[in-house]
């Protein structure tokens, strides 16, 4: 593997999915809030951005492949992945956190009214994205006691990345408490990237693995 290769591309997955959001969210007009709520808001945002960056930390990135060898990108890819994944299956909780600091509502009525919350869209959805996050990890994790064929588990890891991020995208954009339009664009941007480089993957078969 080629060192210089390695640290440039990593430099350009810090800029792209840290440094973008994070200077995003610091330049941008938003409500001010106690240390604790802006803290597990951006912890949020990066794990969801850094949850985009899979799509370029894989074998659809046919470039960074040849640089730094398939091996090194799925070490890459199942790190982000692991980790990220279980931040935001956090994020339920991470809501009704600071709710322990106000006396309007309790953290178990907050909890219990967000997961049965059916005539909202944008929690729908994130209902939706949450639970084909959940089965990305299980399914990913637990890939080879599953015995399922690769073909097969990777044509469920692809459809399940989609319908993740497609709903996901959307909760963000229709909930976040940070969504202005300079994140919107971003995200839309990004994700948008990510499925064309996805397809292409999926209809032309060319993967490299």
């Amino acid at each position: 593997m080629n060192k210089e290769s390695y640290i440039r591309n990593l430099s350009s997955l810090i800029i792209s999915f840290i440094g973008v959001p994070i200077f995003i969210f610091v330049l941008g007009d938003f409500p001010s809030r106690n240390i604790l709520s802006e803290t597990i808001s951006l912890i949020t945002i990066l794990g969801f951005s850094m949850l985009i960056s899979q799509f370029f930390f894989s074998g659809i990135n046919k470039r960074l492949v040849k640089k730094i060898k398939m091996v090194h990108v799925l070490r890459i890819h199942k790190f982000i992945g692991y980790v990220f994944i279980s931040i935001l299956l956090l994020h339920p909780f991470f809501i009704v956190v600071p709710k322990f600091f106000d006396n309007a509502v309790t953290p178990v009525e907050a909890f219990f009214k967000l997961i049965t919350t059916f005539d909202n869209l944008g929690i729908v959805l994130g209902l939706i994205a949450y639970a084909a996050m959940l089965i990305l990890l299980v399914t990913a994790f637990f890939r080879f006691k599953l015995h399922i064929k690769y073909k097969t588990w990777r044509n469920l890891h692809g459809y399940l990345t989609l319908l993740f991020v497609v709903t996901a995208t959307w909760h963000v954009i229709t909930l976040g408490r940070h969504s202005n339009m300079s994140f919107s664009i971003y995200y839309v941007l990004t994700v948008a990237s990510g499925i064309f480089y996805m397809i292409r993957l999926y209809l032309f078969k060319t993967s490299t693995r």
